[in-house]
């Protein structure tokens, strides 16, 4: 899998520094989080102080018993706080891109032989990802959902281009599998309806990625889109 920040789609969706520091002295740590940003787009500035960061950096991430020099006003993020890297990646995202708190989460999904799924937090775009496995995509989807769980819109939009057999299936699956969420809308739209060429698509983004993209910024843009709707808890 690989995952990506998503560039040049609206100001609602990419208004963010890309720059983040780093402050550890875990060489290994810090050449697989330089490797993790820097496929995201976003630049990582490594010192062992925070003295020696530009004061632009307003991110610094760390380990515990690492950090050194003044705070300020800096916003500092512990490995130890987060169960992977991933997860940690998101977060700086979600604070570069401004969000503080989560109103709502949205998640596009482009089924298929490979599956592509865009995550947003507040209508923002936070990174896309392809799967090639059903199970491992409605894994990570949960676990997105439970990390935002305090938000008041929780809404999957899937793609429904596939026959009415195969929604069903699809429905029924993630309604047995993420049921028990409060506050979940699961809605199905009609691909077709979806205008393509809305937003550029970039050379490296698979097309599933692009898909569920565009499924995202047409429900964030039209609130009542889609033809089938389901609506759990």
């Amino acid at each position: 899998m690989k995952l990506r920040v998503i560039k040049g789609l609206s100001h609602e969706f990419d208004r963010m520094k890309r720059v983040v520091g780093l402050v550890t002295m875990d060489m290994k740590f810090a050449s697989l989080f330089r490797e993790s940003m820097s496929k995201m787009g976003v630049k990582t500035i490594h010192t062992l102080s925070t003295d020696e960061l530009p004061f632009s950096v307003d991110v610094v991430v760390t380990k515990k018993g690492e950090l050194r020099g003044e705070i300020s006003n800096r916003k500092i993020l512990y490995l130890e706080d987060y169960r992977d890297l991933d997860e940690l990646a998101e977060k700086v995202l979600e604070i570069l891109k401004g969000v503080e708190s989560y109103r709502s989460i949205l998640i596009g999904i482009d089924p298929g032989k490979t599956i592509g799924v865009a995550f947003s937090v507040n209508y923002k775009i936070i990174r896309t990802l392809k799967y090639f496995h059903e199970e491992k995509m409605i894994e990570d989807v949960k676990a997105f959902i439970e990390r935002h769980r305090e938000a008041e819109e929780k809404i999957i939009v899937v793609g429904s281009t596939t026959t009415e057999g195969e929604s069903s299936r699809l429905q029924k699956i993630l309604t047995k599998r993420l049921g028990d969420i409060e506050r979940l809308k699961i809605e199905f739209i009609d691909e077709s309806r979806t205008t393509r060429g809305l937003v550029p698509r970039e050379k490296n983004l698979s097309k599933d990625e692009y898909s569920a993209i565009l499924l995202s910024l047409r429900r964030s843009r039209f609130k009542k889109g889609g033809s089938l709707c389901r609506y759990i808890n």
